[in-house]
Order: structure tokens, then C-alpha cells, then sequence
């Protein structure tokens, strides 16, 4: 009941000037509403066809009859008073599909200006123009149709009007014949049994009332279900989301685990490249004490002209000092044996004597003065030794820090060879650092073995010195315990650097371990990526097809409620026709009535009135089965989906 009423507010709302109707409204809203009443209207039309259709064959019936009035009887007045009704409901339908079809074509002619003020539609603007024009074709066609129905109507009004002329001049007769006595007493019979059947018919609409009431509890209940349903469906998508964002953040911490990976592999490169600017520093640095031991060794030579000029010069004054003693013994021992003869001489003598004491006593301070200085070149000697020491210290790191070098080389080359398989642009780089870095291992090797020369070439002569073997035999035990601290280093930096490749073999697992990983999460992804899509495109098939079934089932809707509507004129036109049957009953009642036709004129209002009302809920019926076999296959399709 509530449907109808909404219905016949729509009815209302499309009988209402357009104005008011479109003035709050765009033309694709207006469009889309005149393409809902043209559907509307070409139905109603075929249902008004089919009308017309019996109404004709009502038309023919009643002309025999009017042809034949000398011998009516109660079927014929039925049929004529069938024909009546229908003709009537054919023409009030008729006037109100005319206004409706007015009322849309006035729609659509002020919908046309509104698509020049709706400057935002661009190219759509068009389509819709063209869809109006249509839509003013089909309306122009419809109404050629309503004209004919309309001239049809309007004979049969002709020959209706023509029939009650004739019925009034046929009942004067009958009055004057003296048969209305029998006319009367039998409509007091057709009213008591058109009562109970009107009863009757009174409570079949009540339990079909009841039965409708009841498929809508039906119905809404259904609806509870679907919406539900639709909640669970929702529930399960939001679900499907969160599933999505924990696969998406694992597969942001592999790529963040991979990024790391790359991190340590340019944190080695770097190391590498540190490690070879180190070598390059070192090398710089032997090549300035190559230079200063060249210095020391030019220094050294001088000092050892030097001393060899202080040693002869030593060995020149020894020998004048001992020619002078001999000299001084002889002319002692002369002057002894001829002290006695000169005793003059003597004081001469001692002059002289003290000025040979003077003499030596210079001679001493040179002799004091070269032993300093030899003292000094012996310190500078040794201070030598030591830098040498400390040459031969740092060329002996300089070898382990080569090999180091090579062994971690060798070790980043394995490692490179490893993530090369992900990354091919590392390895092209690790290959130009390994090749330079043989390269300049190759140079370091020819330089160490021209230094290991320059050194022996520096022992052989310091070697030659017999005075500063001792010296030397100190700075070796020197270089001895040295040996052993640095082997002390040597072995914890092979732990250290142990240390550091057992790190690196773990982390080259962890990489592939990773790799693995983000390999498994990648294919996972895409896997998942694909189920999306195909969810997706479910998805929009799904709405496509639900929103294509509610189309449809709106359009049954709508023509079930016009049904409706039309069930309930018809209802109401024969609502009103017992009322015009009781009152013409009442009106003779004091007419006599034929017994013989009693029974059979009964029986017939009775079939007449029974087969319309089967008629009205078979239909009403037939529609309400469709609307519900309808919604059983949405729901039944939406489930087999899910």
C-alpha cells in the first residue's frame, strides 16, 4: 500500500507544471528522467492498445445488440455496461497519457537552454542534445499513437451515446407494456446476491492484502539479509587490505634489508679504496726515506773522508811526535854528555822543551777534539742504524700491509664475485679496482726489491765497518725484539682480519639468505598484485552487473506499480458499478421479475465479476513472482561470486 501511495506521488510530481520540476535540476538528470517516463509511456501505451483491442470486440458485441433490442437480455445489458466501463477507463487513460506526453515534451524544450548554461560539460553537452531530439521523436511518435487510440474512443462514445438513445425510447415502451413490475422485484434479487459476492471479493482483497504485507516483511527481510551479506563482503575486502599492507611492508623491509646490503657493499668498496689511498701514502712515504737514507748515506761518506783525513793527520802528528821524542832523547843524551861542556844550551833547551810540551798538550786537545768528533760521527752513526732500523720496520709493514691488501683484495673479489649476481654494475667496478690494484701491487713488489738492494748495498758498507760491529749486532737484537712485537700485531691482526672475513661470510649468507627473501616476497607480490587485478575487475563486473539488474528491476518496479494503479481504477470502476447496479436495484424494486431468468442472470454478474478479479490477481500475481524471481538471482549470482 505504501508503494502505491509513493507511486501516486510520482504521478502527482509528473503532473505538476515543469517549471517547478526542472528548475532545480540539470539536463542530464532531466534526460534521464524523460528516458524513464518514455519507457513508462510506451508501456502504458501497449497496455492501452491491448485495451483498445478489448474494448473493439466489447464495440462489436454491443452493435448486434443495439440492433437487436426487441430481445434483451440481462447478459447483453451486462455486456453493455462492461463495454461502457471500459470505454470510459480507455478514454480517461487516454486523456492522461496526452497530458503527461505534453507535460515531458515541455520538459525537454526547457531543458534545451540549460545545456548552454552548463559551460563545464564540453563534448557531453552534444550526446545529450542529440539524446533530447530523440527523445522529442519518440514523444511525437507516441502521440500519433494517442490520436489514433483517441478517434478510436471517440467512435465508441458515438456509439454509446447512440445506444442510450435507444435504450431510453426502448424502456418507455416497456413501461408503456406494463413490464417493469418484473424488471424491479428481479434487481432485488441481483442486489442481495451481488452483496454477498461483493462480500465476498471484500475478503479475498483482504487476505491478498495480507498476503502482499506479508511477501514485503518477505522481501524487506531479504533485503536485511543482502545488506548484512554485503557488510560481510566488505569486512572480508578491508581484511583483504590488511593482508595487502603487512605484504607491502615486508616487502618495503626486504627492499630496506637490500639497501642495507648495497650500504656494506659500498662501506668495503670504500674500506678497499682506503686501504689503497694508505698504500699510495706509504709508498710516498718509502720514497722519502729512500731520499733521506740517500742523504744519510752522502752524509756518512763525508764523514768518513773526514775521519780518514782526522786518522791521517793523527798518524802524521804520532810521527812527528815520535821523531821529535827520538830527536829530543838524542840531544838529552848529548846534552847530558855535553852538559858539562854546554851549560849554556841547557836553559835553550827547556825553552825549547817546554815549547814541544806545548805543543803535545795542542796536539792532546786535537787529538781530545778529533775523538769528540769521531764520538759524534759514531752517535750519528748509530742514530743512522736506527733510522735504518726503522726503514727496514717500516718496509717489513709495508710488505704485510701489501699482503693484507692482497688478502682482503682477494677477499672483496670473492665477495664481488657473490653480489655481482644481483648487482651487475658493481662488479664492473670492483673489476677496475682489482685490476688497478694488481697493477699497483706489481709496482709496490718491483719497488720493495730496489729498496731491498739499495739496503744491502747500505749493510755491505756498514758491514765494512770493523769499530761499529758491536753497535750493530745491538741494533739487530734491537731489531729482533722489534720482529717479535710485530709479530705479536701480525697475529692479532690475523685474528683481526679472521674476524673480519668470518663477518663477511656472514653476511654474504645473510645477502643470499635476503635475496632469497625478497625473490619469494617479489613472486608473492606478484601474485598478489594479480589477484588484485582479477578481485578488481570482479569487482567492477559485479557493479556493472548489479547496477544493469537494479536498472531492471526498478524499470519492473515502476511497471508493476503502474499496474497496481491500473488494478486499482479498474477496481474502483467496479466498485462504482455496484454501486450504479445497487442503486438502479433499489430504484425498482417494485418492477416485476421473470423467475425463469433469475438464476441465470445472477450466475452471470457473478462470472462477469469473478473473472475480473482473477483476472486483476493473476496479474498483480504474475508481476509480484517476476520481482521476486529477479531478486532471487541477483542474490543467487552476488553469492556464487563471492
Amino acid at each position: 500500500m505504501a508503494i502505491d501511495s509513493e507511486y501516486d506521488n510520482y504521478l502527482q510530481e509528473d503532473g505538476s507544471p515543469t517549471g517547478e520540476r526542472v528548475s532545480g535540476d540539470t539536463a542530464m538528470a532531466v534526460l534521464t528522467r524523460t528516458e524513464l517516463d518514455l519507457a513508462y509511456s510506451s508501456e502504458k501505451l501497449l497496455n492501452l492498445e491491448i485495451l483498445l483491442m478489448q474494448v473493439s470486440s466489447r464495440a462489436s458485441d454491443f452493435e448486434a445488440l443495439t440492433t437487436e433490442y426487441e430481445d434483451i437480455s440481462n447478459e447483453s445489458i451486462e455486456k453493455a455496461f462492461e463495454f461502457d466501463a471500459l470505454s470510459g477507463i480507455l478514454n480517461m487513460e487516454v486523456k492522461e497519457l496526452d497530458n503527461f506526453m505534453a507535460s515531458l515534451q515541455m520538459e525537454i524544450m526547457d531543458a534545451h537552454p540549460k545545456l548552454s548554461w552548463d559551460d563545464h560539460l564540453g563534448e557531453s553537452s552534444i550526446k545529450i542534445e542529440e539524446k533530447l531530439r530523440d527523445a522529442e521523436e519518440s514523444i511525437k511518435q507516441l502521440q500519433d499513437l494517442i490520436a489514433d487510440i483517441r478517434m478510436q474512443s471517440a467512435k465508441f462514445e458515438g456509439t454509446l451515446a447512440f445506444a442510450h438513445n435507444e435504450t431510453r425510447t426502448g424502456g418507455d415502451e416497456e413501461m408503456e407494456n406494463g413490464h417493469f413490475s418484473s424488471m424491479n422485484s428481479k434487481w432485488k434479487l441481483q442486489t442481495v446476491d451481488q452483496q454477498r459476492h461483493l462480500l465476498q471479493i471484500l475478503e479475498k482483497s483482504l487476505a491478498r492484502e495480507m498476503d502482499l504485507e506479508k511477501k514485503l516483511s518477505d522481501s524487506r527481510s531479504n533485503e536485511e539479509d543482502l545488506k548484512l551479506k554485503l557488510h560481510y563482503a566488505e569486512r572480508e575486502s578491508y581484511l583483504m587490505e590488511e593482508t595487502l599492507e603487512m605484504v607491502l611492508e615486508k616487502m618495503f623491509e626486504a627492499e630496506n634489508a637490500a639497501e642495507l646490503l648495497l650500504g656494506i657493499a659500498k662501506e668495503l668498496i670504500g674500506k678497499f679504496q682506503i686501504v689503497q689511498l694508505n698504500l699510495n701514502g706509504s709508498l710516498h712515504r718509502e720514497c722519502e726515506m729512500r731520499t733521506k737514507l740517500q742523504e744519510s748515506m752522502t752524509k756518512l761518506s763525508a764523514e768518513e773522508s773526514a775521519l780518514e783525513k782526522l786518522k791521517t793527520s793523527c798518524a802524521e802528528l804520532d810521527n812527528i811526535l815520535v821523531v821529535q821524542e827520538n830527536g829530543l832523547k838524542a840531544s838529552l843524551i848529548e846534552a847530558d854528555c855535553k852538559c858539562m861542556l854546554v851549560s849554556s844550551d841547557v836553559l835553550t833547551l827547556i825553552e825549547k822543551v817546554r815549547a814541544l810540551e806545548e805543543q803535545l798538550s795542542e796536539s792532546d786537545i786535537q787529538l781530545q777534539m778529533a775523538k769528540a768528533s769521531v764520538e759524534a760521527s759514531q752517535e750519528q752513526q748509530t742514530l743512522l742504524h736506527s733510522e735504518l732500523s726503522q726503514l727496514e720496520n717500516v718496509i717489513e709493514g709495508l710488505k704485510e700491509n701489501v699482503w693484507k691488501t692482497e688478502s682482503r683484495a682477494e677477499s672483496a673479489e670473492a665477495r664481488r664475485m657473490q653480489l655481482t649476481k644481483t648487482n651487475m654494475e658493481l662488479n664492473e667496478n670492483l673489476g677496475l679496482l682489482r685490476n688497478s690494484g694488481s697493477e699497483k701491487a706489481i709496482l709496490l713488489e718491483k719497488k720493495l726489491k730496489e729498496s731491498n738492494r739499495q739496503l744491502e748495498h747500505a749493510k755491505a758498507s756498514v758491514e765494512a765497518m770493523e769499530q761499529q760491529q758491536n753497535m750493530l749486532y745491538t741494533a739487530l737484537r734491537d731489531m729482533e725484539h722489534i720482529n717479535k712485537e710485530l709479530k705479536g700485531k701480525v697475529a692479532k691482526a690475523e685474528s683481526r682480519a679472521e674476524n673480519a672475513e668470518s663477518k663477511c661470510t656472514l653476511l654474504t649468507e645473510t645477502n643470499l639468505e635476503l635475496n632469497e627473501e625478497l625473490g619469494y616476497v617479489r613472486s608473492r607480490l606478484e601474485c598478489l598484485e594479480t589477484s588484485l587485478n582479477q578481485t578488481d575487475d570482479a569487482k567492477v563486473a559485479t557493479a556493472k552487473d548489479i547496477g544493469i539488474r537494479s536498472k531492471i528491476i526498478t524499470d519492473l518496479v515502476m511497471k508493476l506499480s503502474l499496474e497496481r494503479e491500473c488494478l486499482q481504477l479498474q477496481i474502483s470502476a467496479l466498485r462504482k458499478k455496484n454501486k450504479v447496479l445497487a442503486e438502479r436495484c433499489k430504484t425498482k424494486d417494485n418492477a416485476p421479475i421473470t423467475p425463469s431468468h433469475k438464476g441465470s442472470d445472477d450466475g452471470n454478474e457473478f462470472s462477469i465479476l469473478k473473472q475480473s478479479e482473477e483476472a486483476l490477481t493473476e496479474s498483480s500475481t504474475t508481476n509480484f513472482q517476476v520481482v521476486n524471481f529477479l531478486i532471487f538471482i541477483c542474490f543467487f549470482n552476488e553469492v556464487s561470486f563471492r
